[in-house]
Parts: C-alpha cells; structure tokens; sequence
C-alpha cells in the first residue's frame, strides 16, 4: 500500500533532524485537502488477544520495542519510523551517539523539536517534563502548532540509556480531519511505544 504523503515526509525529515543524519531533504509538498468523512482511527486499548505485537531490535540505536500489528513501520540500524494506515499518526525512534558535555537532555531535545519546527512546521512546546523509559529518567515536552501546513499534537522526549549515548523521538497526529486525533488515539499508541522500549548495551 502506498505511504500518505504526510507520513512518508514526516519519516524522512524525522529521520534527518538535528544534523544526525546526512541525507538531503526532499522539499514538503501540500497535504491532501481531507474529505468531510472522518478518518477511522487507531483504537490503541481494543486489541483482540489474538493479535501479536511484533518485537523490533534497533541495534545500533541501542534499543528494542513492541510494535502494534495496525502499524507500518520501516526500520534501520539506528532508527524506526512508524505510522498508521490512514496516514493520520507517525512516530520517528532514533539511538545515536552524542558528547554529553555539550549538551544537557533538554538542550539537546530543544534542538531536535526546533530542527523539525525548522524543515516545514511551526511548534509550541510546553514545559519540559520528566519522564522514565525502561527505568531511565529522561525529558518530555507536548507539542502543538503546525508542520506541512497541517495542524498537529505531539510530543518529543529524550533519555540517555548510557554515557555518550541518547534515545530521542517524536510522535504526532495530524488534526487536520479530527482535532482530538493525538488526545484520542496518537497520544495512547505513542506512550504504549515508549512502555514496550527496552535499551540495550
């Protein structure tokens, strides 16, 4: 099946934010106008028991997770970017090495969330927040505002799972044909990613 033109942008300027990544940036294309009919949406909480979450290595990102049999998802070494069918929800999980003397986990998420605002949105972020994958603190902020002409809700968060060594991400819904999308389902789906993260060395 062929990629929404929203998730296959989204994947490729998550994947190559924050100078991480040396791949050029295709120019953003306007999203499709969307139609009067709502979107199905992705129910997170009503898997049947008989649907098999998938478990994914990133090995040179430094972590595995679980991911949702709805989900389309393209993986390399370092990273895995995921979205739903109907092009509504994306999520992009990077590991990379950094030099921690030069940044703090908040500096360094600012940079990544400013990076994207910076290839085609424009982001309000809330506070930053704590929060703990796999037993790691790490740092948070919700964002909201507008990327590829599209209104969306997400959140960013980084953790640092060893020295030298960070965690980083996205998840966002476009609200573009429903603006409870990420409160609704995005939200739920991003944070049971997040649950199933478990890091290695």
């Amino acid at each position: 099946m062929k990629r929404p033109v929203f998730i296959v942008l989204i994947s490729t300027l998550l994947l190559t934010a924050c100078g991480l990544q040396s791949t050029t940036v295709p120019t953003p294309s306007p999203l499709p106008i969307p139609s009067d009919t709502p979107l199905p949406t992705l129910e997170p909480t009503s898997v049947p028991p008989t649907q098999v979450f998938q478990s994914i290595d990133i090995k040179s990102g430094g972590f595995s997770l679980s991911v949702h049999p709805d989900l389309e998802f393209d993986v390399d070494d370092t990273s895995i970017t995921l979205s739903d069918t109907q092009g509504s929800f994306a999520v992009s999980l990077n590991g990379r090495a950094y030099i921690a003397s030069e940044y703090t986990l908040e500096s360094f998420l600012d940079l990544y969330v400013n990076e994207i605002a910076s290839r085609g949105g424009a982001f309000i972020q809330s506070v930053p927040y704590e929060i703990e994958i796999d037993s790691m603190k790490g740092t948070a902020v919700n964002i909201s505002g507008l990327f590829l002409d599209a209104p969306i809700a997400g959140k960013a968060f980084v953790v640092s799972p060893r020295e030298n060594f960070v965690v980083f991400g996205l998840g966002m819904s476009n609200l573009s044909a429903n603006k409870n999308e990420w409160s609704k389902a995005g939200s739920d789906v991003f944070e049971s990613l997040l649950a199933s993260i478990q890091f290695k060395e």
